[in-house]
């Protein structure tokens, strides 16, 4: 899959499953936050601090979830992550959860 993409019945599964997930849906409007544990997400520099926030906005159409908008959420600021970036970083983990559930 191209992007930053899921199947939204896939997405809940891993979610429900996993837990330290909060999936909010609003029409066809998703976002997903969590603080990343898996290693495709992990960023290098947080051995001080704990890692961030992350928060993923999408669009749900005919069961695909299209994420568009990726914000980090750093010391108390949101700032947005950009979009080459997020999809290298979270890809792999969305190929994971469509693969796997």
């Amino acid at each position: 899959m191209p992007k930053l993409q899921v199947t939204f019945s896939k997405l809940k599964k891993y979610v429900d499953q996993q837990g330290g997930y909060d999936l909010d849906q609003k029409d066809n409007k998703v976002t997903l936050s969590f603080v990343p544990a898996f290693p495709e997400a992990l960023e290098k520099g947080w051995a001080d601090n704990p890692a961030p926030r992350v928060i993923m906005h999408g669009s749900l159409v005919k069961g695909l979830l299209t994420f568009d908008l990726v914000e980090v959420e750093e010391e108390h600021r949101l700032r947005t992550k950009d979009l080459e970036t997020a999809e290298f970083t979270y890809r792999s983990w969305l190929q994971f959860i469509e693969e796997n559930y």
